[in-house]
């Protein structure tokens, strides 16, 4: 017996404006596109089920027919997702251009001593040889006023250290 074309041919319009729609979220924030389409391919899937034009069909017919609707749906947008989306959206929305952390200031030598400006928790500002620097306290915490000593340097700030 041949198969009702045309309730086929309706069920794959639907399932596909469902894909579509499951693509076009990609490009379209909100979840709206995303609700759509999987709303049209739960339709696609309830026809698929309940169509009185699928009679003549056997209830596993049906399901496989359900089931391959679901299937090829996800698998066609995992590979959308995977090898098309991305690859032409990460091109022209992703910062390629890096930016250079600050250095430390050189000039200032090892053993070098100063006191916190601001509290250390590690992070903080401090003068040293009359020069204002952005530290990391190896001790973890200083307060305002401590004494510290230079210990290294580190990419945009100095390392120091409590002095007893």
């Amino acid at each position: 017996m041949q198969p009702p074309r045309r309730m086929i041919v309706t069920i794959s319009i639907i399932a596909l404006c469902g894909l579509l729609f499951v693509i076009l979220e990609t490009f379209l924030p909100g979840g709206i596109a995303g609700f759509l389409g999987v709303l049209c391919i739960l339709a696609a899937v309830i026809l698929a089920m309940m169509a009185d034009e699928l009679d003549p069909w056997s209830p596993m017919e049906r399901t496989a027919l359900a089931f391959g609707i679901v299937a090829g749906a996800s698998v066609v947008s995992l590979i959308w997702l995977r090898f098309f989306a991305v690859k032409f959206w990460s091109r022209s929305l992703t910062l390629k251009a890096e930016v250079p952390a600050p250095k430390a200031d050189a000039n200032c030598p090892n053993d070098s001593e100063g006191t916190s400006l601001t509290e250390l928790r590690p992070l903080g500002r401090a003068e040293i040889d009359g020069r204002r620097y952005e530290v990391r306290c190896q001790d973890g915490f200083a307060p305002v006023g401590a004494r510290l000593r230079v210990t290294g340097h580190e990419p945009g700030n100095l390392v120091v250290r409590l002095i007893s």
